[in-house]
């Protein structure tokens, strides 16, 4: 991993962790690599993202999953299930997910309805663009 002068870290894979508004929101973007080792690594990220979270102000994250070479897979659905269990017990997240609007977007909009997903303290949206989920964080966190 590598640190740049703008706030984004690089990870394997093609893998960006980004901070804006002075931190309060973490953009993770992937290139759409869908290998099991790539899928670990956004996943552990996310995860040590949530774990490192020090601010009083819930988690304001986004996935950045727009690249065309995403996909989504048993393997890539068995981490996110991952991912929303690792939640830190009293964090609130608010996570939206940047997809275009293809057949993997309403997939994705399906399986977010599953129970695991129905938890107090989380917060999971989608959008076409990160513009369009930037806004939307930017609203929900003027409630703190």
């Amino acid at each position: 991993m590598t640190s740049n002068t703008d706030n984004t870290e690089q990870f394997d894979y093609g893998i960006t962790r980004t901070s804006i508004d002075d931190g309060a929101i973490i953009i993770v973007r992937t290139q759409g690599d869908m290998s099991r080792n790539a899928i670990n690594t956004w996943a552990s990220l996310i995860i040590l993202t949530m774990q490192e979270w020090k601010s009083d102000r819930p988690l304001a994250l986004i996935n950045n999953l727009s690249h065309p070479q995403q996909g989504f897979t048993p393997f890539s659905q068995k981490r996110t299930q991952d991912i929303v269990k690792a939640r830190p017990k009293g964090l609130t997240v608010y996570a939206a997910v940047v997809i275009p609007r293809t057949f993997m977007y309403h997939i994705l909009e399906m399986f977010s309805r599953t129970p695991i997903f129905k938890q107090t303290g989380q917060h999971v949206q989608f959008f076409n663009t990160e513009e369009q989920a930037i806004e939307w964080i930017r609203e929900e966190l003027k409630k703190y």
